[in-house]
């Protein structure tokens, strides 16, 4: 699935490095704030090292990107940063935030038309599009990551 997934990104312009280490594993930070994400994600993040949009506009977060290391222009928790900033010193509204990214770990982001994202829901295993201004609130796009490459595939899920 995840050759076949590449493929048509690659068919679709865009740029599809792939990773020679193998085998990801999230950053000890990480590891203890998400659980029980799909095998299908870990795969795919094992095996693509970078997935940007022609325009640079659009892309899948990959290890790299989930390394807290270094200095990055987005980093992969960037929409959860801009929510937290945008509740100031509301500890209620901040904890609410905490929680919802809590439970939903980035896999994509975009720029396209404002600020998106597509992530995984941890509880269920679906995908969620999310959007600003309220990031925070989203819906149900695919029931799992494997389900998300085959509607993108597809072209039910268009990025």
């Amino acid at each position: 699935m995840i050759d076949k997934f590449i493929s048509c990104m690659k068919e679709q312009g865009w740029t599809v490095e792939r990773n020679e280490k193998q085998r990801f594993c999230l950053p000890e930070p990480m590891k203890s704030r998400y659980t029980g994400y799909p095998e299908s994600w870990v795969e795919f993040v094992s095996i693509v090292k970078s997935m940007i949009r022609g325009d640079e506009r659009a892309w899948f977060l990959c290890s790299e990107d989930y390394d807290m290391q270094g200095d990055k222009a987005w980093q992969w928790n960037e929409w959860e940063l801009l929510s937290l900033k945008a509740a100031e010193n509301d500890a209620v509204w901040k904890d609410e935030i905490r929680k919802f990214w809590d439970g939903h770990l980035p896999v994509f982001l975009s720029l396209e038309g404002g600020y998106a994202y597509y992530a995984i829901s941890i509880k269920e295993g679906s995908i969620v599009y999310g959007s600003e201004p309220e990031f925070e609130e989203c819906q149900t796009v695919a029931d799992s990551f494997e389900n998300f490459m085959e509607k993108i595939i597809s072209k039910k899920i268009r990025l």
